[in-house]
């Protein structure tokens, strides 16, 4: 990272950050700087570090959280960090391009700026208060809420050091680990320390001399923990856990083989198909710098299944990629009888396997997530004579689908896709890694079909409904993707 005076880690005086501020920035900075230095400024909402003053007064009690409220980030020395401190990613780019080039696009990069995330998040600071908006921000917008900026600056006031998202100085400021010390007993809620200083942490600590950065080293980056602690989200007050990748993870096989997110998720679809078929790692070597040594190095997409990356975080080869660990996650299996009667019921077996992911599927907000099997049964000429599982006009699944994912409820027992009101999960139907799922469709052939049916199915994903979308966007909402994860097809002969 470049050596200039701004990265200096002396503390300055109030005057002198107003103007190392307002020299390198523009004015809105500028009055992000004076409200992290302690000044009141009349008229435009930022009062003198009170987002982090408040969220600790108010969670410094509660068991389940940190000295940032009920996030579980820390600083090293649970004060405020200095927010023009934080690199940017086009200064990680001058040594590391490759890595700059696949983080952009990405949701990691948009994770404060997504327009979903954002209309959510904005909701929550509305309906639920600031301290759950800073909740999410410590995931979210972790130099926003240790700088003392979030929750009480407005949207526009932030800086862009405070809109990064999980920057690549986020996760290489990282110097360890607090969930199994935590008050859950495992990762989660943003459960780690932010330490900014010259030393960059990574799995393997090795950096070439130069005048930006040390190198140190944590085992860690290399575990599931890593991920873990923004990918586990636990409802803060009353413990429910509303994402439970990891969990899903760690009592599968792959983590019995020592498998982790990092081999999958760090690698190309074809490296982590090989490595969900083999549970073996595979070591790929590059540069890590662009003037530096080959060595062990991994690709920094971080794509998961979010298929909308383009629409939400420009990313049109994160969007890509984003299909096709769909296509590879899953297989369908139908299980027909050989002949059946005209005009006499049939019956048919669907099997989901989950043959590609080391987690659930599907993972993640699961509240939000919908994965289902269109079935179809048709003639000879086309015609179809059966189907479940087809949208509606207005795009809703129909209630009899074979469906998966899960229902949040809220104190009263109503349905809710606001993660703050979530008290149970009412039903919750995944597929766990390496198993399957099963069911038995049922229909009426009419009579006087002849010869054969086929039966078709495929099966269907979408990050999250129209409804949901529409709720929370309004009419900036956009049309969720719909994926086809895989088909089968199977023939029947009618007698």
């Amino acid at each position: 990272m470049p050596t200039s005076k701004k990265r200096k880690l002396s503390r300055l005086t109030n005057a002198e950050r107003i103007l190392k501020l307002s020299s390198r920035t523009t004015l809105r900075n500028a009055i992000a700087g004076l409200a992290l230095s302690g000044i009141a400024i009349s008229g435009l909402g930022l009062l003198a570090n009170s987002s982090v003053s408040r969220a600790y007064s108010e969670g410094k009690d509660n068991p389940s959280s940190g000295p940032f409220g009920y996030s579980l980030v820390q600083t090293a020395n649970d004060e405020p960090a200095q927010i023009d401190l934080f690199f940017s990613n086009a200064d990680c780019a001058v040594c590391h391009p490759r890595q700059d080039g696949e983080l952009r696009g990405s949701m990691h990069s948009a994770a404060h700026t997504d327009p979903l995330y954002r209309s959510f998040a904005e909701t929550a600071r509305k309906e639920a208060g600031p301290k759950v908006y800073a909740y999410c921000s410590g995931c979210h917008s972790a130099t926003g809420l240790v700088s003392g900026l979030i929750p009480d600056a407005h949207d526009d006031q932030l800086p862009d050091e405070a809109k990064v998202g999980v920057s690549c100085d986020v996760c290489h400021s990282i110097s360890s680990l607090t969930g199994h010390s935590g008050p859950w007993k495992e990762p989660g809620n943003a459960s780690f320390v932010l330490e900014q200083g010259r030393a960059k942490y990574s799995s393997l600590g090795e950096v070439m001399p130069n005048r930006r950065h040390t190198g140190d080293k944590r085992d860690f980056f290399a575990k599931s923990e890593f991920c873990a602690s923004c990918h586990t989200v636990i409802h803060p007050v009353n413990g429910v856990r509303i994402e439970h990748t990891y969990g899903e993870w760690k009592g599968s096989v792959y983590a019995k083989k020592g498998i982790q997110c990092q081999d999958c998720h760090m690698n190309s679809v074809a490296d982590a198909i090989k490595v969900a078929e083999t549970l073996q790692p595979i070591v790929v070597e590059g540069r890590s710098a662009s003037e530096g040594p080959l060595r062990k190095v991994r690709p920094h997409y971080f794509v998961g299944g979010n298929s909308n990356a383009e629409t939400l975080a420009g990313g049109k080869e994160h969007a890509r990629i984003a299909v096709e660990r769909l296509k590879s996650a899953a297989r369908l299996e139908l299980v027909t009888p050989q002949s059946v009667r005209s005009g006499k019921p049939i019956s048919c077996d669907v099997l989901v396997h989950n043959i590609g992911a080391g987690h659930n599927i599907p993972s993640g907000v699961t509240e939000l997530r919908e994965m289902w099997v269109d079935l179809r049964i048709i003639d000879q000429s086309g015609k179809v004579l059966f189907q479940n599982g087809k949208l509606d006009a207005d795009g809703k699944l129909p209630q009899n689908a074979i469906r998966f994912g899960a229902l949040a409820t809220d104190a009263k027992g109503n349905h809710t896709y606001k993660l703050w009101e979530v008290t149970k999960l009412a039903w919750k139907r995944t597929i766990p890694p390496k198993e399957f799922s099963h069911d038995t469709v049922t229909a009426a052939l009419p009579e006087g079909v002849r010869d054969k049916v086929t039966i078709e199915a495929r099966l269907l994903y979408r990050s999250a409904s129209p409804d949901v979308v529409k709720q929370f966007m309004g009419d900036k909402a956009f049309e969720p993707q719909v994926v086809e994860m895989t088909r089968a097809a199977a023939s029947v002969a009618v007698e």
